[in-house]
């Protein structure tokens, strides 16, 4: 009896701790979440009108769509070193495309801050790797 007790206790304790790992699920975002999400984050840094946000949020829609057609539903892990240097080249491409976009939109301090969101953004994602 305290074999099976012991042998449930630690499938609970597996599933959780499955569960809690980064990179599981809730990483396939719509284009639509995921614009709503930019602009929510870079509404922490940059203040927005009500106007202004609606045009932010319009263009991380346009380059989320962008990007998730350039990912093709492919797994970035799958592909091999020149496919993944080729994308990787693709999309810095394209984030520099929607910066020069962004930097119309915004004022010249609004961008300053955008900036510093972008700069934190990356070192974000660098500390995951």
């Amino acid at each position: 009896m305290r074999k099976i007790g012991l042998f449930i206790l630690m499938m609970v304790f597996a599933v959780y701790f499955a569960e809690a790992q980064p990179g599981g699920q809730g990483r396939n975002f719509s284009p639509e979440d995921m614009a709503k999400r930019q602009t929510e984050q870079i509404g922490e840094y940059v203040k927005m009108d009500k106007a202004l946000e609606k045009k932010v949020h319009d263009l991380n829609l346009k380059y989320a769509k962008k990007s998730q057609e350039l990912r093709g539903g492919g797994n970035f892990m799958d592909m091999s070193d020149a496919q993944r240097e080729k994308m990787r080249a693709q999309m810095t491409a394209q984030q520099e495309e929607k910066d020069k976009e962004m930097k119309k939109i915004l004022s010249a301090d609004q961008y300053k801050q955008y900036e510093k969101y972008r700069a934190e953004a990356r070192q974000r994602m660098q500390q995951r790797r």
